[in-house]
């Protein structure tokens, strides 16, 4: 079988005007969550701020727990062996790919497509099986980490990928 699908989001430091990431979440080829905050650059914070958001992250946190973009680009260049990456929302999501990227002088290694078209090439609308769990949040709404693990339960509920390659979330 190939290997899983990436699938990622992030928080932006603003809702209305997103310039930088907070925060990125992705699965992994093995179906793992990783989780991690971003050192907001000093060129970034010239022109933004961090406006309060739904996480609750600030300024402090992320230069406490988060890490720079360099770290974090040497970890993405390790992980993903691919071109594509799958995101609910692509175009807010490529925003903040690019921003870390560029503030490192570098160009996206990979393509950031929609999680909904991933699905429907596969024959599974993605908003009728979020119904058919029952699952009343809307996708967007969800906490990062829960939106990708819902994401990776409803592709194992749908046969697009095996249970076994997915220990975090076999039963």
């Amino acid at each position: 079988m190939a290997s899983l699908p990436i699938f990622m989001t992030a928080v932006a430091n603003s809702s209305d005007e997103p310039a930088f990431p907070l925060l990125f979440t992705w699965s992994t080829h093995e179906a793992q969550v990783k989780e991690v905050l971003v050192i907001p650059d000093d060129e970034w914070l010239e022109n933004h701020r961090i406006e309060p958001n739904a996480h609750d992250l600030d300024e402090q946190q992320l230069y406490e727990f988060g890490f720079e973009a360099s770290d974090i680009l040497a970890e993405w260049i390790n992980e993903f062996d691919t071109d594509v990456i799958y995101a609910l929302e692509p175009e807010s999501l490529s925003l903040l790919v690019e921003a870390t990227y560029d503030i490192k002088g570098l160009e996206p290694s990979f393509e950031v497509q929609s999680i909904h078209s991933w699905f429907q090439e596969r024959d599974v609308d993605l908003d009728d099986a979020v119904a058919e769990q029952g699952q009343t949040t809307p996708l967007h709404l969800l906490p990062p980490d829960e939106l990708v693990i819902q994401l990776l339960q409803i592709a194992v509920e749908h046969g697009l990928i095996d249970p076994n390659d997915i220990p975090a979330i076999e039963d």
